[in-house]
C-alpha cells in the first residue's frame, strides 16, 4: 500500500490572502499587526501532511469497513461504494504555531496568530494535492472527513488515526478521545482520485462559515440526508 509523508513544506504568506481573510486594506491596523506576527512565527510555521492506501473491505448502506476498522456514514459509504482502495490523510499546520497560539493572551493578537496557522494548514493541503497529482496522477479528488460531512461523526477520526500509526508521530499530531485533532489546524479524512465535482460544504446548512468551500446545495443536503 501506498503512502506519502511531507514535514519540509515551505510556507510564504500569501498576502492578498491575507487581506481577503482578514477583510482589511492594506493599511488597516490588523493586516500591519498580522505582518509583524507573521515574522515573530515565520519559523513556527511547518505546513506537513501524510497519507496512506487502505483497502475498502466492504460498503454497505449504513458504512463501511476500511483497512479493518469501520466508520459509521452513509453518504461516505455511498461515495466510496464503487472503490476497491481510498487513502487517509491528515494534514496540519504544525504543533509549534499551535502551542504559540495557545499562549497568546491577547484577543486580536490570537485571532490573527490563529489566522495564520489557518494560511498554514492550507499550505499543507496545497501541497498534498500537488504531490498526490506528481507522485500518483490523481488530478482531481474527493475528499471526506469525519466531522463535516453531516452523518458521520467526528469521533471516527479516532480510528482513521489508528489506521496512521507510525505516521501521524512523525507529524506529531494526536488525536483526543472527543476525535479532535491536537494541534489545532489540522484535518483528517478519506480521499480518492475522482471527477465527480463534491465539496462537503454543499451539504453543511453551518451559517456564515468563514472556511466554506463550496455554497450550500439545499437539494442535495435533502437527498444525503435521507438515504
Amino acid at each position: 500500500m501506498r503512502e506519502l509523508l511531507r514535514t519540509d513544506i515551505e510556507f510564504t504568506l500569501d498576502e492578498e490572502a491575507l487581506l481577503y481573510r482578514l477583510h482589511c486594506d492594506r493599511d488597516d491596523e490588523p493586516y500591519l499587526r498580522a505582518l509583524e506576527i507573521m515574522e515573530e512565527v515565520r519559523p513556527l510555521l511547518r505546513p506537513a501532511y501524510a497519507v496512506r492506501e487502505v483497502p475498502i473491505e466492504k460498503t454497505e448502506p449504513a458504512g463501511f469497513t476500511a483497512g479493518g476498522q469501520r466508520f459509521l456514514s452513509k453518504i461516505a459509504s455511498l461515495k466510496l461504494k464503487d472503490q476497491k482502495t481510498a487513502f487517509i490523510y491528515i494534514a496540519t499546520s504544525g504543533r509549534e504555531i499551535s502551542e504559540y497560539v495557545e499562549g497568546v493572551k491577547d484577543d486580536l493578537d490570537q485571532y490573527l496568530a490563529d489566522t495564520l496557522a489557518y494560511m498554514c494548514y492550507l499550505r499543507g493541503i496545497e501541497a498534498m494535492a500537488a504531490d498526490l497529482e506528481k507522485d500518483w496522477g490523481f488530478k482531481r479528488y474527493i475528499s471526506l472527513c469525519p466531522g463535516s460531512i453531516i452523518d458521520w461523526s467526528v469521533g471516527d477520526v479516532c480510528k482513521i488515526f489508528t489506521l496512521m500509526d507510525g505516521l501521524h508521530q512523525k507529524l506529531r499530531a494526536r488525536v483526543l478521545p472527543s476525535g479532535m485533532i491536537d494541534p489545532i489546524k489540522s484535518t483528517s479524512g478519506f480521499l480518492y482520485p475522482s471527477e465527480e465535482e463534491f465539496q462537503s460544504c454543499s451539504i453543511c446548512p453551518r451559517a456564515n462559515c468563514p472556511n466554506r468551500r463550496a455554497p450550500f446545495d439545499e437539494e442535495m443536503h435533502n437527498e444525503m440526508a435521507n438515504l
